[in-house]
């Protein structure tokens, strides 16, 4: 029976099979079997030594007594023994369990899928699966099954301890659906973020997983006190588009598996197709433009709420929170965008044919080909994404009360948008050059962009509230933007304008200069090629 299951599992997903015949050994089984026995007897045995003795305590948050400063007098029993409130106990073990297993499953499971696809890199082997006949959606399905197999196995073996202290614990059986609903959503799309980090070159699957720990225990914070502390908001934001999403479980279900289910398709798109072809930028540009929307209309859902009595509300600071998150996505975009050197020599040369033989016409085919071309530029598709958040963004800003308020916002756009631009042109620019450190150099030198001005205009005393022209034309011009002059900010603007333009010279001119190069030394080849 066993060797058909198992050919049943290689007809299904040979990749998968291969995945279960290298880890599922004896010696592999036996120690994830005694090691998630021994987490949950080591679990029990912590909670069962907190229990109240009747010789040493006096009072407990497990005795059933008078609550005093949260916690509960020890009664005792006609036999002198503690009277033991046992659903708080197994609450308690509920609780632990609940952190911990998707604890476990998240940051072993990450770990395994990057070092796992590390060492198929580095030993050559990645590149012989992609030439099998599977698909490429076929094989990233066996890695991400078969990969953590042994930590679904050890997660699952501690299961049956999680719902039997649910039970007695009397937890709600909504809310206990609503875990065994996101735990997967979540682990999904933390599997497929972690095939993607290590497509990108990550090697190191330590790194991978500290990150996975920190956004774990923001998320599990939140997840916390949205279920256990409904009267307070957390972070700020317990509206989306006015929907009550920190205060309803059936809300915040829905929320987190829809955010996890379109987050995880953009990752699976992105995985294919850089498993597909390792020599393409990381998403294409029609990608992006889809990709834009759906991080623009998900931030902008959470300046939608309900105001509280007698609080006032300053839309501007909203827009400067979501000016801080739009640009951290763009420099994700600009760095995904990006083409490096040998694939713009490409363009460039490809170009440099279609201009010399086609004149007519060249104009529609270069913008065409500039917006949505898989080897050209970024710079024309990073603006095109700009103009979708500024159109997305000005509606909301259009119904700002004071028309004061809806230029400064408008205008902080502008200037966010071109600074933007810049820091892309930048990025173009260096990952063009010969440098074989080049990727960097530009995340070196657009980071310093960045942070740098800033960090020194705060130490020499110059602060934004001061309405300077150096922080207009820094990343953080929003900052100022209220309490700066006409003048200046229209003077930024054309400084940033007249930055911007020279770069995209600079660049259009050495991908000319490429091209041209490109040309001379085929031309120069086909002499030979032709006499041998």
């Amino acid at each position: 029976m066993l060797p058909n299951l198992l050919l049943s599992f290689s007809d299904w997903n040979p990749q998968f099979f291969r995945e279960v015949k290298g880890r599922l050994k004896n010696r592999n089984l036996t120690l994830t079997v005694l090691s998630s026995l021994l987490v949950q007897f080591a679990l029990l045995f912590y909670f069962w030594a907190a229990l109240p003795t009747p010789k040493l305590t006096t009072s407990s948050r497990y005795c059933t007594g008078k609550e005093t400063y949260s916690w509960n007098d020890c009664v005792l029993d006609a036999q002198g023994n503690v009277l033991v409130n046992w659903q708080n106990w197994w609450a308690d073990v509920f609780q632990a369990l609940t952190w911990m297993l998707p604890f476990i499953l998240l940051i072993a499971g990450v770990y395994l899928l990057i070092s796992d696809l590390a060492k198929e890199e580095q030993r050559g082997t990645l590149n012989f699966i992609r030439l099998s006949p599977q698909t490429s959606q076929t094989i990233l399905i066996g890695k991400l099954l078969g990969v953590p197999l042994l930590v679904y196995l050890g997660v699952l073996l501690a299961v049956p301890l999680h719902l039997w202290s649910a039970v007695h614990s009397g937890i709600d059986t909504a809310e206990l659906i609503s875990l065994y609903l996101v735990v997967p959503a979540i682990t999904c799309t933390f599997y497929t973020a972690a095939i993607f980090y290590a497509f990108l070159g990550a090697a190191h699957g330590w790194l991978g997983a500290v990150l996975v720990c920190g956004v774990y225990a923001i998320f599990s914070s939140i997840w916390q006190r949205s279920r256990y502390s409904p009267g307070q908001d957390f972070a700020n934001f317990p509206f989306w588009y006015h929907l009550p999403i920190m205060s309803n479980l059936g809300l915040l279900v829905a929320f987190t598996l829809g955010s996890c289910a379109v987050t995880t398709f953009w990752f699976w798109q992105t995985i294919n197709r850089r498993f597909c072809n390792p020599n393409l930028t990381l998403i294409s540009k029609r990608q992006s433009y889809a990709m834009t929307i759906c991080v623009e209309v998900f931030i902008l859902g959470f300046v939608f709420r309900d105001m509280g009595e007698g609080e006032y509300y300053q839309p501007i600071y909203d827009l400067f929170v979501l000016i801080v998150l739009s640009s951290s996505w763009f420099l994700v975009l600009i760095a995904a965008l990006t083409p490096h050197r040998q694939t713009l020599l490409d363009w460039a040369r490809y170009r440099q044919t279609r201009t010399s033989s086609r004149k007519v016409k060249v104009t529609k085919a270069a913008l065409r080909d500039w917006m949505f071309g898989e080897n050209s530029p970024a710079i024309a598709a990073i603006a095109l994404n700009l103009l979708l958040a500024i159109a997305i963004f000005t509606p909301w800003i259009l119904t700002w009360g004071q028309p004061t308020q809806q230029l400064h916002g408008l205008v902080s756009l502008l200037l966010n948008a071109t600074f933007l631009l810049i820091c892309a042109a930048i990025a173009q620019l260096i990952l063009f050059s010969p440098s074989k450190k080049r990727s960097v150099f530009a995340l070196a030198i657009v980071g310093g962009l960045i942070a740098i001005p800033p960090i020194m205009m705060m130490t020499v005393g110059v602060r934004p509230d001061q309405g300077s022209l150096p922080w207009i034309l820094s990343g953080f011009a929003f900052a100022a933007i209220e309490s700066t002059s006409k003048m200046t900010i229209l003077l930024g603007l054309l400084g940033q304008m007249l930055v911007l333009t020279g770069l995209t010279a600079r660049l259009n001119h050495q991908l000319h200069r490429a091209g041209e190069s490109e040309m001379k030394a085929l031309m120069a080849e086909k002499p030979h090629i032709q006499s041998t």
